[in-house]
């Protein structure tokens, strides 16, 4: 099972085992006392290869595939993507340069 990597226009996988130990160190890191049956959910939502466009996380072809209630998952995957150890520099970089582009047209 592979899970997303942002990158300029597109999002590449990266393996579920690197996925989830980055993931579940930043939940760890949210709530020492977490429960983790949030992560296995999300988990759960990639059960198979689907390919994924840059602004489609949870539904895919259009159809939802799921959601994950979670406020220490949102925190730690955006920790992930956002933080100060990102899994990928150049993501942070291009998240930055979206957010800035969606601030300048506000």
């Amino acid at each position: 099972m592979e899970f997303l990597r942002t990158s300029k226009d597109y999002i590449f996988l990266i393996d579920q085992t690197s996925f989830e130990k980055s993931l579940r160190a930043r939940l760890l890191k949210t709530n020492p006392d977490t429960d983790f049956n949030c992560l296995a959910t999300f988990g759960s939502l990639f059960a198979q290869d689907i390919p994924l466009h840059a602004n489609v996380i949870f539904a895919v072809g259009g159809n939802r595939i799921g959601a994950v209630q979670s406020k220490e998952l949102c925190t730690a995957f955006f920790d992930m993507y956002i933080g100060d150890v990102p899994v990928s520099e150049q993501a942070k970089e291009e998240i930055g340069r979206n957010v800035a582009n969606i601030i300048r047209r506000c």
